[in-house]
């Protein structure tokens, strides 16, 4: 079920990929939909979600014209969710925002703002609120992402060293920068190698404010979950997902084919893929075995 989209085109995209998230689902969109900027669009993309879920989208759908709503006849996985909501969008900017997840009503004006003072930037990040319950017990993040090397591959070794909590994710990016990347892929951390690519293309501005409270429980945060819930929410068909950190390494070198850079610039960034390769060898060779042994 997709409604038309109203015309002209907006801002900012928004896209929201969602499944059985009725639970935290009205209070994001609340947050969203109370932002001082208010010329965005908000994309919705329902996973076959067997709670309330739909209900909700439609509830809020047919109050404000600004909500799409799409809805997968079956459980594509969450990285093909993601994917989805950016394919939809049709703003010069685009933010995901998680169904679990709230931000401050200045979020995107602040975000915009320090993208068209920057051209040079590709994405643009508030600070983060950690919290579990309640927004007024979150605990300040570090993110330390405010990358501003003129020179790419000292971005992307900083972004590769830096990056733990992938919340810059949820920041406001240009869009056109998104589709030159492989996006979101089914395999752990897909997202954190998302970042690190795109970190090639551009600046990244950290606001110094706390506008974004990122809920962090075992059941919204990948990195808490256990690892038959973790399977489930890349690979909902239960096939064992195999060889998880030799798809990253790989992930990694095809960047050396794919990134906008001159030779001298390619050179550098395949020794610096080197030395996380070589960092990450203990872990290539555990995943090798499990693979093979299970």
């Amino acid at each position: 079920m997709t409604q038309p989209h109203p015309c002209p085109l907006p801002r900012v995209s928004v896209g929201i990929p969602v499944f059985n998230g009725a639970e935290h689902l009205s209070a994001t969109l609340d947050s969203l939909l109370g932002q001082t900027l208010t010329d965005f669009e908000l994309i919705i993309s329902d996973n076959a979600s067997t709670d309330a879920t739909p209900a909700i989208c439609q509830a809020y759908a047919l109050r404000d014209p600004r909500i799409r709503v799409l809805r997968n006849p079956s459980n594509v996985g969450a990285s093909e969710n993601f994917n989805t909501v950016l394919r939809h969008a049709r703003a010069p900017l685009f933010k995901w925002a998680s169904a679990n997840d709230l931000c401050m009503p200045s979020f995107l004006q602040r975000c915009v703002s320090a993208l068209d003072a920057d051209p040079g930037a590709v994405l643009c990040c508030p600070r983060t609120r950690l919290f579990t319950e309640q927004p007024a017990d979150g605990q300040d993040y570090v993110d330390d992402m405010n990358l501003d090397q003129p020179d790419a591959v000292a971005r992307y070794e900083a972004c590769s060293q830096r990056l733990k909590l992938n919340n810059i994710m949820n920041g406001v990016v240009r869009t056109h920068a998104l589709r030159q990347t492989p996006l979101i892929r089914p395999f752990f951390s897909s997202d954190s190698i998302l970042m690190t690519e795109l970190s090639l293309h551009g600046r990244f501005i950290e606001i110094q404010d706390f506008l974004f409270y990122r809920r962090m429980d075992p059941r919204t945060a990948t990195a808490l979950m256990g690892d038959t819930q973790r399977m489930a929410h890349y690979n909902p068909s239960g096939k064992r997902m195999r060889f998880q950190y030799w798809r990253m390494a790989w992930a990694n070198l095809e960047l050396l084919a794919r990134v906008p850079l001159g030779l001298g610039q390619r050179m550098r960034l395949a020794l610096a893929v080197g030395r996380y390769l070589r960092w990450s060898r203990h872990r290539l060779f555990q995943d090798l075995r499990s693979s093979l042994l299970n």
